[in-house]
């Protein structure tokens, strides 16, 4: 019995150390990359311009088909780069010298993280692979940048930094610097950010990067100082808010639905309490929303294109007027009862579709989400706090209410059977302000909710997933 247990023991050794060595990592000074979803060694290598050969040999792989989703790999021929390798969308004042400063990167490395052919092909959003020096992804360099009146000497003492120390860490050669450059330094502390922008303006972020057909985008400014701040982003006037806290600057955005792909302009200007001014011009890549097409059968009537740009034109001017106060708090909730986890929620429309009518074109998109009757409830509730701005009849939206949530925000509500509120009339999250009906354009009963971030209809799922701003 002994000599059984024994060898069933060393049986169990034989197999740890087997697993163990299949995959051994030599002690190494090269950057690390996590394997992502759907990559395998070859897409690897390729991606990183080294052959499948030499990241074997630099992680000791004995058994390729140990790789999966979150396999640590050393990657090889990247002297001098160490830390994880992340995806990181450019953002807001960053060009192809800043990144090259603040990532410690030479030109060369740059080009085999990244498959560009010339720095004129980095835009804000464009999604690259740089190094971080820690596990969550997260660059600790703070950063000063160089103004009119100013050096890198004197931005030195300004942030406690030794000068010399600063032109080492930057690779600049003692140069005093010119205006609008940045320079960095190791620093936990947000304070001590500066973007080329101003030195009175800490950050500037867009969020998401790329922006996204059909999202609501946000645009977030940090001033160390009072500033007035207007702008566009792709043509469309933004209007900016003091966030209650007083801790920064932001504007909300929806991106058009049947915005074509590309890059769209980002224009920001900023008028500070003593005088001075700011500017941003910069190009941002806009993405595609992956919608699909449907089709649709409906009366005739319903699409006539002059009863389209009537009631259009109805919303706009109900959209129109914007109030500064911000009425939500959190994420709204969905306006019906039920939940997605037990399916007492379901969609017979989502979000964004392309749509044909009767067989037709496809010339247009589903402005919101459909509701399909799968409750032994028909009550709608307001998602978030706001005021009614309308309630009453539409040619194809049906029985119609219109909640302002303040601040460019407003919230929609068709072809009900029942309204239960009143214009001017203040809601609270889940109050009940209507029933689900089958009136205006609709091939059964549902409910249709839509969201209008600053005069654009937006994916409701945005605001039920994420707090804005």
């Amino acid at each position: 019995m002994a000599k059984k247990t024994t060898s069933i023991i060393i049986a169990l050794i034989l197999i740890f150390l087997n697993l163990s060595v299949s995959f051994a990592q030599e002690s190494t000074d090269n950057p690390i990359y996590i394997v992502q979803p759907g990559e395998n060694l070859t897409e690897i290598a390729d991606k990183f311009n080294v052959s499948v050969q030499e990241i074997i040999s630099i992680n000791g792989i004995i058994d390729s088909n140990l790789i999966s989703v979150g396999t640590e790999l050393f990657i090889p021929g990247l002297e001098g780069v160490s830390g994880f390798l992340i995806s990181y969308p450019v953002q807001i004042g960053e060009s192809f010298q800043v990144l090259l400063r603040k990532y410690h990167l030479t030109t060369e490395n740059f080009l085999k993280l990244n498959k560009l052919t010339s720095p004129a092909e980095i835009f804000v959003g464009t999604n690259l692979i740089l190094p971080s020096n820690d596990q969550d992804g997260q660059n600790l360099n703070s950063s000063f940048s160089i103004s009119k009146e100013s050096s890198t000497f004197g931005q030195a003492v300004i942030h406690k930094q030794n000068r010399w120390f600063v032109n080492k860490f930057n690779d600049n050669n003692f140069s005093i610097g010119i205006p609008g450059e940045s320079f960095y330094f190791p620093s936990e502390d947000a304070a001590n950010l500066s973007s080329p922008f101003s030195p009175y303006i800490q950050s500037i972020k867009l969020s998401p990067l790329p922006i996204v057909q059909g999202h609501t985008s946000v645009i977030k400014v940090t001033s160390s100082l009072p500033v007035e701040l207007t702008g566009e982003l792709d043509n469309h006037v933004l209007r900016f808010f003091l966030d209650p806290t007083n801790q920064f600057y932001y504007a909300l955005d929806g991106i058009h639905a049947l915005e074509e792909q590309g890059l769209v302009d980002l224009k920001i200007n900023g008028v500070f309490e003593n005088g001075e001014i700011f500017q941003v011009d910069q190009k941002v890549l806009l993405s595609l929303g992956g919608y699909v097409e449907e089709s649709l059968s409906v009366k005739y009537t319903f699409i006539d294109e002059e009863l389209n740009i009537q009631e259009s034109k109805r919303i706009d001017d109900l959209l129109e007027p914007v109030s500064d106060e911000k009425l939500w708090i959190e994420t709204f909730r969905f306006p019906v009862d039920g939940s997605l986890s037990d399916q007492t929620i379901a969609f017979s429309s989502y979000f964004g579709n392309r749509r044909s009518y009767n067989s037709g074109q496809y010339f247009g998109f589903h402005g919101g989400l459909d509701f399909t009757v799968v409750l032994n409830s028909l009550n709608i509730y307001a998602p978030a706090p706001g005021v009614v701005i309308f309630t009453g009849p539409m040619d194809i939206r049906g029985n119609t209410t219109f909640i302002d949530h303040g601040q460019g925000v407003v919230s929609g509500y068709a072809h009900q059977i029942e309204i239960l509120v009143e214009k001017d009339q203040r809601v609270e999250t889940g109050q009940l302000i209507g029933k689900i009906g089958n009136t205006g354009r609709v091939t059964g009963p549902h409910l249709h909710w839509d969201i209008w971030v600053n005069g654009n209809q937006v994916d409701p799922f945005d605001w039920v997933e994420n707090i804005y701003p």
